[in-house]
């Protein structure tokens, strides 16, 4: 992955010394983010920068899928209007035959790196944005346009209240929300927008406020 999931990989002998340290903490099952996870709890093979020794990752979230579907949609017509565009030609009683046929040559892969640019940028600025909370921390990575990218932080024990918020027909069905972390004075309030099952992910960081360090 990128970067930004890469962090120092502990050794084995590493992670069974931090499991030693906590020999009466019970084992929580682990699970497997792949390339298109949006919600994973206790995820055993993600790494983000400057996560500590033996910090554990209590969830992963990144906006559901189905947030994706206009931009696809819209791909799937830019690449198909080319093609259909000679059968509408009669119909509209038009004619290009007065266009170059160079000049066309030149138009089309430029069309089509639009569109391929189009969806690059949707689905990086999907793939980037990330919501990450471990026990020690919450982490916000938020990339926009390829090129700005945005990481905000706050320890646990500055968090104050956990909430979401869910409205609207297609939200419910497909049960996303976006989910609100209140922190303590002037710091920055985290977001996690269209964020999948928004009240398990409420649940795990309202575990960890009041929480002992």
């Amino acid at each position: 992955m990128a970067d930004i999931f890469v962090a120092h990989n502990y050794s084995k002998k590493e992670e069974e010394s931090v499991v030693r340290e906590n020999p009466n903490q019970p084992e929580k099952a682990k699970h497997h983010v792949h390339l298109f996870s949006t919600f994973c709890t206790n995820p055993d093979d993600i790494r983000f920068e400057n996560q500590k020794e033996g910090e554990e990752i209590l969830l992963f979230l990144r906006r559901h899928f189905i947030t994706n579907i206009s931009w696809i949609f819209i791909s799937i017509l830019l690449v198909l209007i080319p093609s259909v565009i000679p059968f509408f030609l009669p119909i509209l009683n038009m004619d290009l035959s007065f266009v170059p046929a160079g000049l066309l040559a030149i138009l089309i892969p430029f069309y089509y790196l639009g569109i391929f640019s189009y969806i690059l940028v949707n689905f990086m600025t999907w793939f980037y944005n990330i919501f990450i909370v471990t026990k020690e921390r919450v982490v916000d990575i938020d990339y926009s346009h390829t090129v700005i990218h945005n990481v905000s932080e706050t320890k646990t024990s500055h968090l104050q209240d956990a909430s979401y918020s869910q409205t609207g027909f297609i939200s419910s069905i497909f049960n996303y929300g976006n989910v609100f972390v209140q922190t303590a004075g002037t710091e920055v309030n985290f977001e996690a927008l269209a964020a999948p099952s928004p009240r398990k992910a409420v649940e795990i960081i309202a575990s960890l406020i009041g929480a002992k360090k």
